[in-house]
């Protein structure tokens, strides 16, 4: 653990103060508690608004413990656009911020500007994305991960045999492409499961729920549907057709949590997403980068997963209108560091269901 290496160095300061006599003053090097800043590329989503609000409380939460001395976020306007987010950042790096937070317009754009932000040794941490910028940390959930636990929850949940319809997202884009492959690979690997149709769903309800009007009457009964959150329209769908809704991945809305709680969807469903909490383990995950502890360039959190008997608990903490998110603190951040450092991501323990 890495409260278990820090107690290490508290030890052998103490050692070696003894032997020579100088105050601990002279030997720690610590530095003071910093600023951050967050860039958000836009509020125009719940998930974007899971995320401010996620990282709004964090960091209130972290500058009264004394881990941060200021905070701001900056909402960059209009839809994704980069340029515009450019100029914000321009602004954000006249303030020289000690963190800076960016969840980006685009993975490449930006990295002149981020690059200015490294010269002025500002520590950089992007989130949500991809980038290609060497002085910047990446803090990601890994999409073959959501596919991983998202479709094998479904295998489990048809008892590994039956039928399913494959839902794909926005086909030809970087994710859709890392999770249909996993999807892919876990079907094969699972001949008694059978896809007996495929739609692009857009990882959106609506366009499944249309999709699927569009094919249920010619395909054979349906035991899952493997895709990436958008459950509650396909079982609206299947609802609407008089067919028995089958198991499906949902994504973790509040009105999703809530509609699946209902008796809606079949027993074995589940609820994975990307975490809007993302903001928030960029945040602890910089402010080791700031201390000069040992992180690695890109680190790997875990998407939320809800599962069937976990349900009911996130139904109690995820709002209407949000996205569920993780409630990390400073100590699961490390914890999952290390297990980005030992590379057991894979084996690593979720975080606990946050309590609101």
């Amino acid at each position: 653990m890495r409260v278990t290496k820090r107690l290490g160095v508290v030890a052998a300061v103490a050692a070696v103060v003894a032997a020579v006599g100088a105050t601990p003053a002279a030997i720690s090097q610590e530095k003071d508690a910093p600023s951050v800043a967050l860039s958000n590329a836009f509020l125009g989503n719940a998930w974007r608004r899971s995320m401010i609000t996620a990282f709004e409380e964090a960091a209130a939460k972290a500058e009264a413990d004394g881990l941060i001395s200021s905070w701001k976020v900056s909402n960059a306007p209009g839809e994704n656009s980069a340029t515009e987010q450019i100029a914000q950042l321009k602004a954000l790096l006249l303030e020289q911020p000690d963190i800076l937070l960016v969840n980006p317009a685009s993975p490449t754009t930006l990295n002149p500007t981020l690059q200015q932000a490294c010269d002025q040794g500002i520590v950089v941490a992007v989130f949500d994305s991809a980038t290609d910028l060497e002085c910047a940390y990446l803090v990601t959930n890994s999409f073959g991960d959501w596919a991983r636990l998202s479709t094998q929850a479904i295998i489990d949940g048809i008892g590994g045999s039956g039928n399913v319809i494959l839902a794909r997202g926005v086909q030809g884009s970087p994710p859709e492409i890392e999770m249909y492959g996993v999807q892919s690979e876990l079907l094969a690997a699972n001949p008694d499961v059978k896809v007996v149709g495929e739609i692009v769903s857009f990882c959106d309800s609506a366009k499944a729920q249309e999709a699927l009007l569009g094919t249920i009457a010619s395909l054979p009964e349906v035991d899952g549907v493997v895709g990436c959150g958008e459950g509650l329209g396909a079982v609206q769908a299947f609802q609407t057709a008089g067919r028995e809704p089958p198991v499906v991945a949902f994504a973790p809305s509040g009105r999703a949590l809530k509609f699946w709680g209902e008796g809606n969807g079949a027993p074995g469903s589940v609820a994975v997403m990307s975490d809007p909490g993302q903001g928030v383990a960029a945040l602890f995950t910089a402010i080791n980068i700031y201390h000069g502890e040992d992180v690695p360039r890109v680190t790997i959190f875990p998407p939320v997963v809800v599962s069937d008997d976990a349900r009911d608990a996130w139904i109690a903490a995820v709002g209407d209108d949000e996205i569920a998110s993780w409630q990390w603190t400073q100590e699961l951040v490390d914890a999952q560091i290390q297990a980005n450092i030992d590379g057991t991501v894979e084996e690593a323990e979720l975080p606990p269901v946050p309590v609101r």
